[in-house]
């Protein structure tokens, strides 16, 4: 559309001449507003296209942000499980877990610290479908935990799955998975959750808990969250799963044993455990031993009637052994505390 300027310009211009010149300048008038408009027409589609053009690459930008960090996701291990473990220690009162980063798309783990000389790092590699798992846990779990409230050891639970090839069609990769949801959302309720899966591994269905039935079980362990509930019904962290059974079966950091081939694997410090599953004493006098070596701790044996407590520097370590005022008879402890005890 012609300005009011060009306007005002055409009709100065027409002024004065003779009928058939005017129409004819008139008509050359119409002739270029025509082309003009045409013209404008086509730099209005030329930009509206052009604008068209950076929202769709906007667009698909913002949505392949959303999708790489989806996809990003499944291969980011779990918060506070940057050692592949989820690690719970205690300050007299409450045992709590640690908070850590998630390890990264294509990252490595690292291993967790623990001064060893005055606490004792235990690490428990745990697949939740595993019978030998069960007993050993139904034999000792109970007072390995107690340990660690009072600050005596620190506990790491590692989740995998040795059954199957790790899909999430497997029992053990779902439980592993439900572990690993709990410590992403709420760490501090693993403990509990562990030993929920612990205990429903002697009446396990034909091909494991469904998720639905994991979902159940954690809620039942404490844990309401429903970010767990659809990390667990999602599989969040099958990735995860997969890639740190692998990586014990490839190699157990800081052990005295070079892979992961059965569950579980207890290292105390850096040694593993090689008694029977099911003997409270043996693993006892295990934990007793080690401490002891960490400690410079006398773990000698003797004899007396005081109940397996002597009067000055140990405890017995099922309190029933005997002792002597200044010892203990299957005991170990240092100025009169013992992981023990």
């Amino acid at each position: 559309m012609a300005s009011a300027k060009t306007r005002a310009a055409e009709r100065e211009a027409l002024e004065g001449l003779p009928k058939k010149e005017r129409q004819a300048l008139q008509r050359e008038f119409a002739r270029l507003h025509r082309e003009e408009e045409a013209r404008r027409r086509r730099r209005t589609r030329v930009v509206v296209r052009s604008s068209l053009v950076v929202v769709g690459v906007a667009v698909l930008a913002i949505t392949g942000v959303v999708v790489y960090n989806s996809i990003r996701a499944t291969f980011t291990g779990p918060l506070n499980m940057l050692s592949d473990g989820l690690l719970f220690s205690g300050d007299g009162s409450a045992t709590t877990a640690a908070r850590t980063a998630a390890i990264p798309p294509g990252g490595q783990p690292t291993a967790s610290s623990t001064d060893t000389s005055k606490v004792l790092a235990v690490r428990e590699y745990v697949d939740y479908g595993s019978a030998d798992t069960a007993t050993f846990e139904t034999t000792n779990g109970a007072s390995l935990q107690s340990y660690v409230t009072p600050g005596y050891a620190t506990l790491e639970i590692h989740p995998v799955a040795l059954d199957g090839d790790g899909s999430d069609s497997s029992y053990s990769a779902r439980a592993a998975n439900a572990m690993a949801c709990t410590a992403n959302y709420a760490p501090d309720s693993g403990l509990a959750v562990h030993n929920a899966l612990i205990k429903a591994q002697s009446t396990l269905p034909d091909g494991g808990l469904s998720n639905d039935d994991l979902v159940t079980l954690v809620q039942g362990a404490g844990v309401t969250d429903d970010k767990v509930a659809s990390c667990i019904r999602g599989n969040e962290f099958d990735d995860w799963v997969k890639d740190a059974t692998d990586r014990a079966r490839a190699s157990i950091p800081d052990s005295d044993v070079t892979s992961l081939s059965t569950a579980p694997l207890i290292v105390v410090d850096s040694t593993a455990y090689t008694g029977a599953l099911d003997d409270a004493n043996a693993f006892t006098e295990f934990i007793a031993k080690v401490f002891g070596e960490a400690t410079g701790a006398d773990t000698g044996s003797g004899s007396g009637t005081d109940g397996g407590t002597g009067t000055d520097d140990g405890t017995g370590t099922d309190g029933t052994g005997t002792g002597t005022d200044d010892g203990t008879g299957t005991g170990t402890g240092t100025d009169g505390t013992t992981p023990a005890g």
